[in-house]
């Protein structure tokens, strides 16, 4: 047997055996005409036992009121009552469902959760390729990857600069990867084996933006190993002021395990569904 896999093994079996790891996360957007968007998120996971709440600010008020306002949401898996509960913090609301009635339902989970839409769903993979053959081969890509190492938001990492010009504009990529990623595979393991548990299938996020645009145009890149713990996107065009998001990892850290932190407030109120 491998013997760095028999290392990483070890060092996962203390973490779930004694311990929890809290990971807490910061997005920023501005986008023209919707503003300023700031989604901070909060990750728990232990033996068994999963945690995720975000919250989002909306910087304009037209904005923020067509989407009813900021919210704070969160969801949590546990493994060993084999439950899932979705809340809503701001109207202190909650809803519970068994996971045999996931898996009824083919493994999907029944209540609906806004968390994905909040997260920034699927607008971070950049825009549709609708160009023809002949603008693909205007499409100039080049990708810088440092040979110094950078100090990230406490890990030692490697910087990858990619930018993609084409006849719609220019989109940059920057992205910090760590190789220091223990704690990440637990977080990632523990939701993966609860979702896995009641028949879903856990969608990760790509571990890298700029590579799935690259993979999804075709074209060859050189990579670096490791965790994301740091990305810049900006996108600009002739026809308005550009598009930015930051993502970074703001801490990780591996603590004494909590029970409360897995655990539904006592003032919520039960409902059926949320809104």
């Amino acid at each position: 047997m491998n013997y760095r896999f028999v290392v990483f093994f070890c060092l996962v079996l203390n973490i779930s055996a004694q311990t929890q790891v809290v990971v807490q996360e910061f997005m920023f957007m501005d986008a023209p005409y919707v503003g300023e968007i700031t989604t901070t998120t909060t990750k728990y996971a232990a033996d068994g036992l999963f945690r995720q709440e975000a919250s989002i600010d909306v910087d304009r008020f037209m904005i923020r009121m067509a989407m009813g306002g900021n919210k704070k949401l969160g969801s949590i898996l546990d493994g060993k009552s084999e439950s899932r509960i979705v809340y809503n913090a701001k109207d202190e609301e909650y809803a519970m469902e068994t996971f045999d009635a996931i898996r009824e339902n083919d493994g999907k989970p029944i209540l609906k959760s806004t968390m994905g839409r909040m997260m920034g769903g699927g607008s971070r993979g950049g825009r549709e390729n609708n160009n023809s053959d002949e603008e693909e081969k205007k499409t100039e890509y080049d990708r810088t990857i440092s040979e110094s190492i950078e100090r990230v938001v406490g890990f030692d990492a490697r910087k990858v600069t990619t930018k993609i010009k084409s006849n719609d504009g220019l989109v940059l990529f920057e992205e910090w990867f760590t190789t220091d990623t223990t704690l990440f595979h637990f977080v990632s393991k523990v939701e993966v084996d609860i979702v896995k548990s009641y028949g879903g299938d856990k969608r990760n996020t790509p571990r890298s933006f700029s590579e799935s645009m690259l993979t999804s145009a075709e074209q060859e890149f050189e990579s670096v190993p490791g965790r994301m713990v740091k990305y810049t996107m900006e996108m600009k065009d002739e026809d308005d002021d550009g598009f930015k998001m930051v993502w970074e990892l703001k801490s990780i850290m591996e603590v004494p395990y909590k029970s409360s932190d897995f655990e539904i407030y006592n003032s919520f109120k039960k409902v059926d569904e949320l809104d």
